[in-house]
C-alpha cells in the first residue's frame, strides 16, 4: 500500500493561492492594455489620475494586489477541500463581478462609471475573461487535488477519542466511508488505557492529553472525533478547549444534538452525522461591513439620543444616591476581560460579597432603574463599548467570570461563543430574554451556539429589528 503525505487545510489554501497568482499577472497585463487602448488616459480618481500615465510595471503591480486582495476577503482562501466544482464556479463569478465593479467605479468614479463609449461592453469583457481564466484553474486544481485525495497520495490527520467498543464501532461502520477517503487515522486516545487488551494494528494509542496536545502543537491533527459520552464534561471541555486553540474541526456523532441542538451537519450520505464544533466565520468582507455599522448606527444613536442623557441623568440622582454610571467587568472575545458600561439601575453597592442576578420585582432596582430598563434605556452606554471595538451591536451577552465558570460547569461548550465579540443585543435575548439563574443562562446559550454557528449580516439585521421591535414595546425588564 503507497504510503500518504500528511497535507494541511493550510497548504491547500496555500496551493489555491498561488495558482491564482500565477494566472493572475497575465490578466493583470491583459486588462491594462485593454483599458489603455480603449480609454488613453482619461481614466481616475478626480484629480489624481490613478492610470493617467499608464506606467506599466507599477499598475500591473496594483491590479496584481488587487485582485489577490478581492478573492481574499471574499473568503476564497478560507474555504477547505470539502467544497464542491459548482461552489468554486459560483464563488468565481462572485468575485470577478464585484472586483471589477469596484475597480470601474474607483478608476471611473462613481458618477462617471459607464457615461464613455464602450464602457459597458469593456466591463463585461474584461469580467468575462477573468472568469474564463480564473475559474478554469481553480477547477482542475481543486480536481487534481481531490484525486491525490482519493488516490491515497494525500491525506488529512485525525485522531479518535473514545472507549475501545465504541471506537471499534465507528470505526467498523465508517472506515471505508467516502468522507474518510481523504483522511488518516494517526492515533485513538483511551480514556482508560487498561480496555486496551488486543492488538492496534498500526494506529499507535495516545496515551495522555499531553501526547495529544504536542501532536496538535506540531500541526500533525487535523481534526478530533469525540466519541466519549455527553455525561464526561471534563473530556468534552477539554476537546472544545484544544479545538479552540489549534483552530481544529472536532466533530461529535450525533446522538449528543441534545447538548448542541441544531448543529448535525450532513455532509454526505455516507457521512457521519457529526455536530461539527467548528465556529463560522464570517468572510473579511463581511466582518468590515459589520464594523462599519457597529460605527455608524453607535456613533449615530449617542449623538441623536444625547438629548436625554441630561434627563436620564437627573432621574437616577433623584431616585438614589450613587454614581450614574455602572461599570462592570465582562468576559469578551477570546476569554479577554474588559470594563462594560451601562446606566446604573439599582441602589449603589447593593451586590457586595457573592454576585446576584437580577430577576422580577428585584427590591435592588430602584425607581429609575425600573423605567430605564423596561425601554432598555440602561445599555445606552455600552455604545461606547461597540465604538471602541470591545463589544458589537450584535451577539452573544457577555457574562461575568463568575457566573462563566458555573455555566462551563453544565455546559463545557459555552466556550464556543467566546470566539466572537460580544453585543448588546443577540438571539439569546431575542428569543428567550433575560436570565435570572444559571440554569435559564444555559438554556439560553442553545440560541448563542446557534448564532456562532450561523453568524451572517442578513442575521444580524433580522436581530436588530427585533430587539427594536421589543424596545418599542418596552417589554425590558
Amino acid at each position: 500500500m503507497k504510503k500518504s503525505k500528511h497535507i494541511t487545510e493550510r497548504k491547500i489554501k496555500l496551493i489555491f493561492f498561488f495558482v491564482d497568482l500565477f494566472f493572475v499577472l497575465p490578466l493583470a497585463v491583459l486588462s491594462f492594455y485593454q483599458l489603455k487602448e480603449t480609454f488613453g488616459d482619461i481614466i481616475g480618481l478626480g484629480p489624481v489620475r490613478v492610470f493617467g500615465n499608464f506606467s506599466a510595471p507599477v499598475d500591473m503591480f496594483i491590479l496584481v494586489i488587487y485582485w489577490l486582495f478581492v478573492f481574499y476577503v471574499f473568503g476564497h482562501y478560507s474555504r477547505n477541500i470539502n467544497q464542491s466544482v459548482l461552489t468554486i464556479v459560483g464563488s468565481t463569478l462572485k468575485e470577478v463581478i464585484a472586483g471589477n465593479l469596484i475597480f470601474f467605479l474607483v478608476v471611473f468614479g462613481p458618477l462617471k462609471m459607464f457615461e464613455y463609449e464602450h464602457s459597458w461592453m469593456t466591463f463585461l469583457k474584461i469580467s468575462a475573461q477573468f472568469f474564463v481564466i480564473m475559474g478554469a484553474p481553480r477547477v482542475v486544481t481543486f480536481m487534481i487535488l481531490n484525486e491525490l485525495f482519493i488516490r491515497g497520495y494525500i491525506k488529512f490527520n485525525f485522531v479518535i477519542l473514545g472507549r475501545k467498543n465504541v471506537v471499534d464501532k465507528f470505526l467498523s461502520e465508517y472506515d471505508h466511508s467516502v468522507y474518510f477517503r481523504k483522511f488518516k487515522l494517526i492515533g485513538i486516545m483511551y480514556p482508560d488505557l487498561s480496555e486496551i487488551r488486543t492488538d492496534q494494528g498500526n494506529v499507535p494509542v495516545i496515551e495522555s492529553y499531553e501526547r495529544l496536545n504536542a501532536l496538535a502543537s506540531e500541526r500533525r491533527i487535523d481534526e478530533i472525533i469525540y466519541l466519549e459520552p455527553a455525561n464526561d464534561l471534563k473530556g468534552l471541555r477539554r476537546a472544545i478547549t484544544l479545538s479552540k486553540k489549534y483552530n481544529l474541526r472536532l466533530n461529535i456523532p450525533g446522538q449528543l444534538t441534545d447538548i448542541l441542538k441544531g448543529q448535525v451537519r450532513i455532509r454526505g450520505i455516507e457521512t457521519p452525522p457529526f455536530v461539527v464544533v467548528h465556529s463560522r466565520e464570517l468572510p473579511l468582507v463581511q466582518v468590515f461591513i459589520k464594523r462599519v455599522l457597529d460605527i455608524v448606527i453607535s456613533a449615530t444613536g449617542l449623538i441623536l439620543l444625547l438629548p436625554l442623557f441630561p434627563f436620564i441623568v437627573y432621574y437616577i440622582k433623584k431616585s438614589s444616591p450613587g454614581p450614574v454610571f455602572f461599570v462592570q467587568e465582562r468576559i469578551g472575545k477570546n476569554g479577554v476581560p474588559f470594563k462594560m458600561f451601562k446606566f446604573r439601575t439599582m441602589f449603589d453597592d447593593v451586590e457586595k460579597g457573592v454576585p446576584a442576578l437580577s430577576y422580577a420585582d428585584d427590591p435592588r432596582v430602584t425607581k429609575a432603574g425600573r423605567w430605564l430598563r423596561r425601554w432598555r434605556l440602561d445599555e445606552l452606554p455600552q455604545l461606547v463599548n461597540v465604538l471602541s471595538g470591545k463589544m458589537s451591536l450584535v451577539g452573544p451577552r457577555p457574562e461575568r467570570q463568575f457566573y462563566m465558570e458555573q455555566i462551563l460547569e453544565k455546559a463545557p461548550y459555552y466556550s464556543l461563543i467566546l470566539k466572537v465579540k460580544p453585543g448588546i443585543t443577540s438571539l439569546g435575548m431575542v428569543k428567550f430574554g433575560y436570565a435570572e439563574n444559571v440554569d435559564e443562562m444555559v438554556q439560553r446559550l442553545q440560541y448563542d451556539i446557534l448564532y456562532v454557528e450561523n453568524q451572517s449580516l442578513t442575521l444580524d439585521i433580522k436581530i436588530l429589528f427585533y430587539t427594536i421591535g421589543t424596545l418599542l414595546k418596552g417589554e425590558g425588564k
